[in-house]
Parts: C-alpha cells; sequence; structure tokens
C-alpha cells in the first residue's frame, strides 16, 4: 500500500546529512506500518523499539545520554546489530520517554544514525524535521 509519506521518507532517506525525523499523527492512521515498511525497502535492517510496549529499554536513557552506551544497550535489547547508513533506528511511541527525545540532537550531533521516531497528535499531522536546536 503506498502512501503519501512514502515520497517523504524516501526524500529524507536521499538527503546528505539526515537529521532525526519525527512523524506526528493521529493513532492508527499508518504511521508505524509507513515507516517500517520504508525501512524493510531502504535499508539493510531496521531496529525497532517501542516505548510503550518495552518499558525496560527507557532505562538506556537514564543518566548521561552517551550515545555510544544507548546504541550498545538498543543492540543488546533488540538483539540486532545497529551500522551507521545501513541501519533504520525506530523509535516508536518516543512520548513517553521524554529523554529519548532529548536524545535525538546527539544522534544526529555524534552519529550517522537513521533515526526516526513517531510520536502522537490528536491535532497535528505529517513529518517534521527535527532541527536539533
Amino acid at each position: 500500500m503506498k502512501r503519501l509519506i512514502a515520497d517523504d521518507l524516501v526524500g529524507w532517506k536521499d538527503a546528505t546529512r539526515r537529521k532525526p525525523l519525527i512523524v506526528r499523527g493521529a493513532r492508527q492512521v499508518g504511521k508505524t506500518f509507513s515507516v517500517t515498511e520504508f525501512g524493510r525497502e531502504y535499508f539493510e535492517n531496521v531496529v525497532f523499539v517501542d516505548f510503550e510496549k518495552n518499558t525496560r529499554i527507557r532505562a538506556a536513557f537514564d543518566g548521561n545520554l552517551d550515545i555510544d552506551l544507548i546504541v550498545l544497550q538498543l543492540e543488546v535489547e533488540t538483539r540486532k546489530k545497529i551500522r551507521d547508513g545501513k541501519t533504520l533506528v525506530f523509535f516508536d511511541e518516543i512520548q513517553a520517554c521524554p529523554r529519548a527525545l532529548t536524545a535525538l540532537r546527539y544522534f544526529y550531533e555524534e552519529r550517522a544514525l537513521s533515526v526516526r521516531s513517531s510520536n502522537v497528535s490528536r491535532y497535528r499531522s505529517g513529518i517534521r524535521r527535527n532541527t536539533g536546536d
């Protein structure tokens, strides 16, 4: 199923230096489906982290926001290797872990990872590029 968001996601992927991407929208409109399908098509692997279903993963963001350490913890928790430029890291329901939202800027500044998150909003939908500021 091709969705309107697909072209925006491809444009984000093709950017020279990708900033973390936040996709906002109401529940049950296909955000997670669209991003996971996009990840399967355009990346070697997808690391999917759902902060509502896996509360244990939130601990990776406690304390210092050392991105290398967070990546190691994500690899252990998901049992998947995260490779810069080859892996799409997908944080679903990121609003359940505010420190993960804060960490997005450090993923951009310190690692060349493709990070994408979804956030539920009753009033706005669409794609917002995280400025990191």
